[in-house]
C-alpha cells in the first residue's frame, strides 16, 4: 500500500491533468487556472443536433463559452485549442472580433493541434499568439462558393423570379450570373483577408503575397511565413499560463493574486506635500499664478464688461468662477449709467425731475400754461 500510494497519483491528482469541465460553459476545461475551449471539426454558426453528434462545432456555443472563461476570475489565460478544417461564413466574423477584442485582459492564444484552415485560421489569427505543432496545416485563407446544378427532368425546379429583381436568382451557368456571384465571393474574401491582415498586424498586400494565397503551410513553415508565432505543444502553453512568474501572466497576478498591502498609508496635506515634493508645490503654485493671471484678463477684457466694469471687477476679484461663466453674467446684466463729467451735468445729477402736473382736472394744457407750470415748480 505504501508503494502505491508513492508511486500512483491521487485520484484528484489525475484529474487536474486531465482537466475538470469549467463551470457554465458547454465544452471547456480547466487545468490548472487556464481555459481550454476547442475550436474542433466543421464549423457552423449555430448548434443543433448535427453538430453535437457529428463533432463539428458553433460559433454561437464558442462565443458563449469564450465570453464565460474572459469573465470567470479564477481564469489566468485562455487557450483555443483549434483542430477544424473551417466552415460556414456567417458568425466568423463576430466571434474573431470578439476574440480581438480580448486583447490585454486576459492572455487568449491559439493552439493548432491539427488543422487551423480557412474559418478556423480567421479567429486564430485574432488570438495574441498562433502556436503550432509540428504537423498542423495552416491557412487556406479564401472563399469557396458552390453551386449544384440539376441532374434529370425528375429533380429539375421552376422558379419564376419578379421582372424588378433580374439578379435575385443568379444562373452561374451564364457569364453574367458567373460574373456577379464572382464578384460578392471576391468581397468576402476582402473582409477575410483584411481581417487577419489587422489581427496579424501586417499589410493586406503581405497576407495575399506570404500567407499562402488559398493554400496551407505546415508547421515551422507557417511560423516562417508570418502566419503563427512559433511551434509548440499545448502542455508547454499550460505550463506557460497557469506560472505566476511567466511574462504572459504577470499582469493577471499582480492585479489578482497579489495580498494586500499591510502598509500603514500616510494621509498627504498640504504641509506634507510641501515638505516631501516642494519641487511639485513650487510648479503648481506657478501654474495657478499663469492660469489666474489669464483668468483675470479674460473676465475683464471682455467685451461684455464694457459699461459693467465694476460687475467685471467683483467677478474677478472676488469669485472663482471662470471667464466663460463671468462674460455670460455679465451679458445679461444692464449698462452701467456713466458717471456726469462737465460742471453742469454733476449739478443736474443732484436736481430730481420736477413733478409737473395739472392744478386742476379741467387746467389748461395750452403752451402757454404749461410753460407757467414749469416756471413755478423751478
Amino acid at each position: 500500500m505504501e508503494i502505491a500510494a508513492r508511486e500512483n497519483e491521487s485520484p484528484q491528482a489525475v484529474a487536474a491533468k486531465l482537466g475538470r469541465n469549467l463551470q457554465n460553459t458547454y465544452s471547456v476545461t480547466e487545468r490548472e487556472g487556464v481555459a481550454i475551449i476547442p475550436v474542433a471539426g466543421p464549423l457552423f454558426r449555430y448548434a443543433n443536433l448535427f453538430t453535437m453528434i457529428s463533432g463539428a462545432s458553433s460559433y454561437e456555443l464558442i462565443a458563449r463559452d469564450f465570453t464565460a472563461a474572459l469573465e470567470n476570475p479564477n481564469i489566468k489565460g485562455i487557450i483555443l485549442d483549434i483542430d477544424s478544417p473551417g466552415g460556414e461564413v456567417n458568425g466568423v466574423s463576430e466571434l474573431s472580433n470578439m476574440v480581438y477584442a480580448a486583447r490585454g485582459k486576459k492572455p487568449v492564444v491559439a493552439y493548432a493541434s491539427g488543422d487551423a484552415a480557412s474559418g478556423a485560421y480567421w479567429i486564430a489569427s485574432a488570438a495574441d499568439e498562433i502556436v503550432v505543432s509540428e504537423t498542423s496545416a495552416m491557412g487556406s485563407i479564401g472563399v469557396v462558393g458552390m453551386y449544384q446544378g440539376k441532374s434529370g427532368k425528375s429533380a429539375e425546379t421552376v422558379e419564376i423570379v419578379s421582372s424588378q429583381s433580374p439578379h435575385k436568382r443568379l444562373d452561374p451557368t451564364s457569364d453574367d450570373g458567373r460574373s456577379r456571384i464572382q464578384a460578392r465571393i471576391d468581397s468576402m474574401a476582402d473582409v477575410f483577408i483584411g481581417t487577419i491582415a489587422r489581427n496579424r498586424d501586417v499589410s493586406v498586400e503581405d497576407v495575399q503575397n506570404h500567407y499562402g494565397g488559398g493554400d496551407v503551410m505546415i508547421g515551422a513553415k507557417a511560423v516562417n511565413a508570418g502566419m503563427a508565432d512559433r511551434v509548440g505543444s499545448l502542455e508547454g502553453l499550460i505550463a506557460e499560463l497557469s506560472s505566476p512568474t511567466s511574462p504572459r501572466t504577470e499582469g493577471f497576478f499582480n492585479a489578482q493574486n497579489q495580498p494586500p498591502s499591510t502598509q500603514e498609508k500616510k494621509p498627504m496635506d498640504i504641509e506634507t506635500l510641501k515638505k516631501d515634493h516642494p519641487d511639485l508645490v513650487a510648479q503648481l503654485t506657478r501654474e495657478g499664478a499663469s492660469a489666474e493671471k489669464t483668468r483675470l484678463g479674460a473676465i475683464l477684457g471682455s467685451e461684455e464688461a464694457k459699461g459693467r466694469e465694476k460687475l467685471a471687477k467683483e467677478m474677478a476679484l472676488n469669485t472663482d468662477i471662470n471667464a466663460i461663466e463671468a462674460c455670460q453674467l455679465m451679458a445679461c446684466a444692464p449698462v452701467e449709467e456713466p458717471k456726469a463729467t462737465t460742471s453742469f451735468e454733476k449739478v443736474m445729477s443732484t436736481v430730481t425731475n420736477p413733478a409737473i402736473t395739472p392744478a386742476s382736472d379741467d387746467a389748461d394744457n395750452d403752451i402757454d400754461a404749461v410753460a407757467s407750470r414749469i416756471a413755478a415748480a423751478i
